[in-house]
């Protein structure tokens, strides 16, 4: 049997620490406004996992709810002490980790782009990706 290999992941500081179990249900690059937003750049790196495979292993994230474009509210999860920004907890179910947050960058390789439509005329948005429908 495989050991599986952990997914770790943090803030800037060190004060919160995640871990994810197992693998992400799909990784991709959102522009819509509100991931804009949080990630201060033309799109969110957004690896999403089924949210009870994520645990907080230290520290405790500050967090702030958002109503999406979408209608669902979408709670985000960042570090109090320095601002990083750590995962949304999605209706759905899921949590949206923020690729910026995973301690090995090279866990986060998208597959496909969200919302592209959204993106301002400087985004790069890679042709080679599948596009996810806007209202998933």
């Amino acid at each position: 049997m495989e050991k599986e290999i952990p997914i770790l992941g943090g803030c800037l500081c060190g004060d919160v620490r995640f871990r994810v179990r197992g693998e992400a249900a799909f990784q991709m690059l959102c522009y819509c406004s509100d991931c804009r937003k949080v990630s201060g750049s033309d799109a969110y790196a957004a690896f999403v996992v089924p949210r009870e495979t994520l645990t907080v292993e230290a520290g405790t994230p500050t967090s702030f709810a958002v109503k999406a474009k979408s209608g669902r509210i979408n709670r985000r999860n960042f570090c109090g002490t320095c601002g990083s920004r750590l995962w949304a907890d999605l209706e759905m179910g899921f949590a949206s980790v923020s690729g910026g947050a995973l301690d090995d960058p090279e866990r986060f390789q998208p597959t496909m782009v969200h919302c592209e439509n959204d993106a301002p005329s400087w985004a790069r948005i890679p042709d080679h990706l599948q596009s996810l429908p806007e209202d998933n």
